[in-house]
């Protein structure tokens, strides 16, 4: 048995190192999915845009200016102000206020307020966190990927901010994520996974997803709902949607800053990865047993472990096969190998920032704040585990 479970530990953490670089080749050698050009005088779907602000209602200033200056016509900006102790006077009729008269302390809970709250019926709903900032241009490429059939459209985020070492290694694997998760597997014909802010949903999908059994469940349950984003991919993919990437469509993201942000932020993600592997593995195998190629490839990612994790993994399972099995300890070693060029690859494919190649050095230190966020997992269950955001940055003040 256990000589079994050491065999089998040792599949699934080599297909996992090197699943992601064939992919990487693969993309490379079929045609890009491409949108049909629209008309400048287009239908403009209705969206929308919804930010949720937790105790910082300044953080949100700047997306809210960033989107009134959208170059498009038919959207609303509801704002979110949960726990606030001031709420903002803002004198544009395109921006809805909405203060809570009790704490809701979660993404989820906040999402539904705006919704319950709408001042009229919108096409799209698109989700934004309150120290994001979006492109004048976001609503207007959300809507051509729309005319082209797409109920789903994530964009891409970027890091606003590379001015810590944290703050670089935190973009390096959103770079990362971007391009194997999102990238890869939509131009190879499946979906891209979501990335928690900066997506459009169709308005009744987005509201299915709400009422699903699996967020009913945890609310009903006095449970925070951490992993959002990993449920609402599941229910879009499931339900035959296939998600676009909208790869020029920029949404900026401020990156953690400091080790303590790090271990927090990570604390709810790592937990958000366990709480959800259940509901990943039946998704994938549903995929297999279906023949259904989105489903299948989507469901891979779903279940893929936390980088930092897989190469724990790997590597105590190659010091351990340093005494016992060198074959097998030649093939870890290669495969490690192979995983740390492909993240390379990526970076160049991407067109990384040169501050994300010079702080390269510092992601042992981001992985170290990772292993104390695997041993604090148990606050995130019933602490939305909030990340605090500070950068106050313009759209006007990024680089074009």
């Amino acid at each position: 048995m256990i000589v079994s479970f050491y065999y089998i530990l040792h599949i699934f953490v080599l297909f996992f190192l090197l699943f992601p670089a064939v992919l990487v080749l693969l993309v490379q050698l079929v045609p890009r999915r491409r949108l049909q050009p629209i008309p400048d005088n287009a239908y403009q779907h209705d969206f929308a845009c919804i930010i949720t602000a937790y105790q910082n209602i300044d953080i949100a200033l700047p997306l809210i200016d960033s989107l009134l200056k959208q170059q498009y016509e038919h959207f609303t900006v509801y704002l979110v102000t949960d726990d606030c102790q001031t709420v903002p006077q803002i004198n544009d009729s395109r921006v809805v206020v909405l203060n809570p008269p009790q704490k809701l302390g979660s993404k989820v809970k906040s999402m539904q307020y705006a919704i319950a709250n709408f001042v009229q019926n919108h096409e799209y709903i698109v989700i934004f966190d309150p120290d994001n900032l979006a492109i004048t241009t976001l609503l207007r490429q959300y809507n051509q990927y729309i005319h082209n059939g797409y109920k789903a459209v994530q964009a891409r985020r970027t890091a606003k901010n590379l001015d810590t070492i944290y703050a670089c290694a935190d973009a390096t694997g959103e770079i990362y994520k971007n391009y194997i998760e999102r990238f890869v597997p939509y131009h190879l014909g499946s979906s891209a996974t979501i990335a928690g802010s900066g997506m459009a949903v169709e308005s009744q999908l987005f509201n299915g997803f709400l009422q699903s059994q699996a967020i009913t469940q945890l609310l009903q349950a006095g449970r925070v709902v951490v992993a959002e984003d990993k449920i609402l991919h599941n229910y879009l993919v499931k339900n035959g949607t296939v998600i676009a990437y909208a790869n020029e469509a920029l949404v900026y993201d401020e990156k953690v800053t400091e080790a303590q942000q790090v271990t927090r932020q990570r604390t709810r993600w790592i937990y958000a990865y366990f709480e959800n592997i259940d509901n990943s593995l039946r998704f994938l195998w549903q995929g297999i047993i279906s023949f259904n190629w989105n489903q299948f490839l989507f469901g891979i990612f779903s279940v893929y472990p936390p980088l930092f994790l897989l190469l724990l993994a790997a590597l105590g399972l190659a010091a351990f096969d340093i005494f016992f099995n060198h074959f097998l300890l030649f093939l870890l070693v290669l495969s490690i190998i192979v995983f740390s060029a492909n993240i390379l690859l990526t970076l160049y494919l991407s067109r990384a920032p040169k501050a994300v190649w010079s702080a390269l050095w510092g992601i042992p230190l981001f992985i170290g704040q990772q292993i104390l966020a695997l041993l604090q997992l148990r606050k995130a269950k019933n602490d939305f585990l909030t990340t605090r955001h500070t950068r106050k940055i313009t759209i006007d003040q990024l680089p074009e």
